[in-house]
């Protein structure tokens, strides 16, 4: 038998879904899941230990055809996927149920159970002519085929993935505050495993029975590469605005603030940057943490140009890049600016003999970072104090050494108060 789904050895084993077809259908039209019991039920049907059983009783006789080895191999893949399937199950409880609807209860299983018991059922009797090559096993598994076609399940779906309000992973990146990559690869892998699930299907179903053909096949794939242009426009969506921003990643910078395990700045800056790293988006990022009792400003030109969250004894802020890849020209412009006008700054302030007050009034009385910030466009940040007390982390920006923007520990501000000069080191933050 030919290897229509490609499955080797040295393969990751695809997600298969009966039952994740019929809950896409179930949770946008009834907001209902398939409870626990229904799963356990499911994934006692497809235990693998049933299997040895099975193949126990086959022996040569006039009414079997001889298994071979490449059937047993077969039947421990579909086996060992639709287990996998049982996790996504799972997954979809706990990562989706609180936003589409609260988990099913036994009483209310599903309206259109029809839907979940006829795939799983056509691939039971598929097993069937795997393991008993029987005219009766043959004959069912036809009849269950002709009243549930993978060619008109696949239509089905992808009507509904065509629209904004029934496309389960647009649903699911809604529910994900950072609008993840895992989360968006999840969904798609799952949607592609159904589509692979009813290929394999049909591909079967065409080489076991007579008058099938090719014809179900053929729409499969051009319904396939139909998918596959939509999930290159969801990737497009998802890569070039910003839902995310500001409200998900300000969830995400209070979590970091709450979490009491997290004492230090590294700890933090750790966390908070494997959030940001998370979001499947092109927009470049800064993130600083810093403890808050240190001589520091800002300037945002509009509210959420940036987040600057200052509690539980540390400052947080995160800048996202005003658009995807902030032009090479400006960065340029920004950073010989920089560092040949801000780089080494000067204030004096006659008779001030504590020079760190010096500091502090120079931030306090002047408006050094506004006109800065308005004379660049961008969002800037300053800390007067030694780069030990500061984390921070920047994306990766193709032409560029520090991100979307320019980021330095290396400034300095030299007071002077009429007798004797101290120099203090300084943070400089310019997000574009």
């Amino acid at each position: 038998m030919a290897d229509p789904i490609n499955l080797h050895e040295d393969e990751q084993p695809f997600e298969l879904s009966p039952f994740i077809l019929a809950i896409m259908k179930i949770a946008r039209e009834e907001g209902d899941y398939i409870s626990e019991q229904t799963l356990r039920e499911l994934e006692e049907k497809v235990t693998p230990e049933i299997v040895p059983h099975k193949h126990a009783a086959l022996v040569a006789s006039p009414k079997r055809i001889e298994i071979t080895q490449e059937h047993l191999d077969t039947v421990k893949k579909v086996v060992d996927v639709v287990k996998v399937m049982v996790k996504v199950g799972s997954f979809l409880s706990e990562k989706v149920g609180k936003y589409i609807g609260p988990i099913g209860t036994v009483a209310g299983v599903v309206k259109d159970i029809r839907y979940t018991i006829s795939i799983s059922t056509l691939y039971e009797y598929m097993l069937d002519t795997l393991t008993e090559r029987t005219n009766e096993s043959v004959k069912l598994f036809e009849e269950v085929y002709g009243k549930n076609k993978p060619q008109q399940l696949v239509y089905d779906m992808l009507i509904k993935l065509e629209l904004e309000a029934a496309n389960p992973l647009k649903w699911a990146m809604k529910g994900d505050n950072l609008q993840s990559k895992e989360t968006f690869n999840k969904w798609k892998n799952i949607l592609e495993s159904v589509l692979t699930e009813a290929l394999f299907l049909e591909i079967y179903a065409s080489g076991l029975l007579q008058g099938v053909g090719s014809h179900g096949v053929n729409r499969i794939l051009e319904k396939i590469a139909r998918y596959d242009e939509l999930v290159k426009q969801w990737n497009e969506h998802y890569l070039t605005t910003e839902d995310f921003w500001p409200k998900g990643v300000e969830t995400l910078v209070n979590e970091v603030h709450e979490n009491r395990n997290l004492t230090s700045k590294d700890d933090k800056i750790e966390v908070l940057w494997k959030g940001i790293e998370s979001i499947h988006t092109n927009f470049k990022f800064y993130a600083a943490v810093f403890p808050r009792d240190h001589i520091w400003h800002h300037y945002k030109h509009y509210e959420s140009q940036a987040i600057v969250s200052d509690r539980e004894g540390f400052v947080i802020v995160v800048y996202r890049s005003k658009v995807k890849e902030p032009y090479v020209r400006d960065r340029a412009f920004l950073r010989r600016c920089v560092e040949r006008d801000d780089l080494r700054q000067r204030h004096t302030q006659s008779w001030q003999f504590n020079h760190w007050q010096i500091v502090r009034n120079y931030y306090n009385d002047y408006p050094i970072v506004e006109n800065s910030a308005k004379f660049y466009g961008t969002f800037h940040l300053v800390v007067a104090q030694s780069k030990s007390i500061i984390a921070s982390r920047y994306s990766e920006t193709e032409n560029s050494p520090c991100g979307p923007g320019y980021i330095t520990y290396d400034a300095e501000l030299e007071v002077f108060d009429g007798f004797t000069r101290s120099t203090f080191p300084l943070f400089l933050l310019h997000g574009l």
